[in-house]
């Protein structure tokens, strides 16, 4: 079994890059059909590796290309976290890829804008099954390149072009920090092969891993558009929207991708541990504010990646490794349908607009504090070793929920929509603690990490200080000060100006452009 799993281990990304050499010069139907075939069989790939998985466990496989293997070789790996990404980015790549097809049905450059899906695809596909530190930094490179191409899909647009080299410029610092990274990897331990590394840190040979993991850490938040560096991500809505839902449902999830897998290296590095956190309560809880003023919907849906992200970050930072790839697979699974039915929301009633009166949210407080309680406690019985960060992920969900259940009481629709929609929460908070307490005990090799109290107090109040905001965001148009924050949060707190200007002098606009 393991002889076939590493000849089939490579296929995963091989099958969309060849797809996409092989679609570059035919025609558009011709094409799609080509494409789709590649799209395919990544999809039958990744479930072959998955149920290879199941029976055989975990594979490395080391294919080495002249000299010490340590140095130049094609490392690649197959563990839990390769299985439910690999699934998901090909599950995924299928689909969007055949959105395209009716999506630019009869553009001259449907072809090539599907070659450089395919090429997109298949690196995200060889980041994800990387076995060692080269050839992520390869494929992280190779990821960043190609989605600069669809994003230059429109040159003649001088906004999607000045979006694109915004990106290129934050994706280039981050590759900078990964190559430094790689760099201070090799020198002390002389190999990037993941397992060596893991095993290393495990038996306490941890010296350089500290400033690593700080590289990383700003590597991940560069990927993942984390505040203040998330300014390129909502400014790419004039690209394609299969694009788009690639980007957000896929792409963007690199940051997050790249914490977990490392894991085992910034369980070393507590500073690291700590910026995560910190940096990704603050995005979460800007993006979300940011959000709720948009009256574009792809804008809203962009900010709401943004605070995703931070969120999923924020896991990590406070160690909830398993968490935060659940996560991962739940966003990516929502974001790709949200863009690519973006469409439907037309018309829709804005969040903001709707009025929550103060006994819903108090009721909604009350009611969600006790589903949260009963399930904490069941997840506690049934998994007494869960992480010091499950009470604060339990206040988080608990102001969620409360959130939701005051939106409902408070738009009205009667006693039956009030009933369905306050059984549908207490269904939501055991599932949700049943997946929690699934993925801690499931993804069971990850490192256990402890983050310090004051931290998670701060998180906390954060957190509670949100969902006030929300609540209170229909009434700002009867404040003065209500007004001007509207105003400062439907322009993104400026943030992204002043990196429009910092952009404009390092890479000015041309009338050619």
């Amino acid at each position: 079994m393991g002889d076939l799993l590493s000849g089939v281990l490579p296929l995963l990304p091989l099958f969309p890059l060849v797809a996409g050499g092989w679609a570059w010069r035919a025609s558009g139907g011709t094409a799609g059909r080509r494409i789709n075939l590649g799209v395919q069989g990544a999809v039958l790939v990744a479930f072959i590796l998955a149920l290879g998985l199941i029976f055989s466990g975990p594979l490395n496989v080391v294919y080495a290309i002249g000299g010490s293997p340590s140095v130049v070789a094609l490392s690649l790996r197959l563990d839990l976290v390769t299985a439910v990404m690999g699934l998901l980015v090909a599950s995924l790549g299928a689909v969007i890829v055949r959105f395209s097809r009716g999506y630019l049905a009869g553009d001259p450059r449907q072809a090539r804008f599907l070659s450089w899906m395919c090429l997109t695809l298949s690196s995200v596909l060889m980041l994800i099954i990387a076995g060692n530190l080269q050839l992520i930094l390869a494929a992280w490179v190779a990821t960043s390149l190609s989605l600069h191409r669809l994003l230059l899909f429109y040159p003649d647009r001088p906004g999607a072009v000045f979006a694109a080299r915004k990106k290129f410029v934050a994706s280039r610092l981050g590759d900078l920090c990964l190559l430094v990274a790689v760099i201070i990897v090799f020198r002390h331990y002389g190999t990037g092969e993941l397992e060596s590394l893991f095993q290393a840190a495990a038996r306490g040979d941890t010296q350089p891993l500290p400033r690593v993991g700080l590289l990383l850490a700003a590597c991940a938040a560069l990927k993942s558009a984390q505040f203040p560096f998330h300014s390129w991500l909502p400014d790419t809505m004039e690209t394609p929207t299969p694009v788009s839902a690639f980007m957000h449902a896929g792409i963007i999830n690199a940051g997050g991708f790249l914490v977990i897998r490392l894991s085992p290296l910034f369980a070393h590095a507590p500073s690291a541990m700590a910026l995560l956190a910190l940096l990704g309560s603050l995005t979460a809880a800007f993006g979300a504010v940011v959000m709720l003023a948009q009256p574009s919907v792809k804008r809203a849906l962009a900010y709401s990646t943004i605070a995703q992200m931070g969120f999923m970050l924020l896991q990590c930072g406070l160690g909830a490794f398993g968490l935060a790839l659940l996560h991962l697979v739940a966003h990516s699974l929502y974001k790709a349908y949200a863009f690519l039915h973006a469409g439907s929301t037309i018309g829709s009633r804005s969040k903001a607009a709707i009025r929550l009166q103060v006994p819903a949210l108090a009721l909604g407080v009350l009611v969600s504090g006790l589903m949260v309680a009963l399930s904490t406690t069941l997840l506690t019985v049934l998994f007494p070793d869960k992480p010091p960060s499950a009470g604060l992920f339990s206040l988080v969900l608990t102001l969620a929920i409360a959130y939701g259940l005051a939106r409902l009481w408070s738009a009205g629709g009667g006693r039956g929509s009030a009933l369905r929609g306050t059984a549908v929460a207490i269904g939501l908070a055991g599932v949700s603690f049943g997946l929690h307490g699934a993925a801690t005990r499931l993804m069971f090799p990850f490192p256990a990490v402890t983050s310090p109290l004051a931290l998670r107090v701060f998180i906390g109040a954060l957190f509670v200080g949100l969902f006030l905001f929300q609540a209170l965001l229909w009434r700002s148009g009867h404040y003065p000060l209500g007004r001007v924050l509207y105003v400062h949060a439907l322009n993104g707190f400026y943030v992204g100006t002043w990196a429009n200007r910092l952009l404009g002098r390092l890479w000015p606009r041309h009338t050619t452009d």
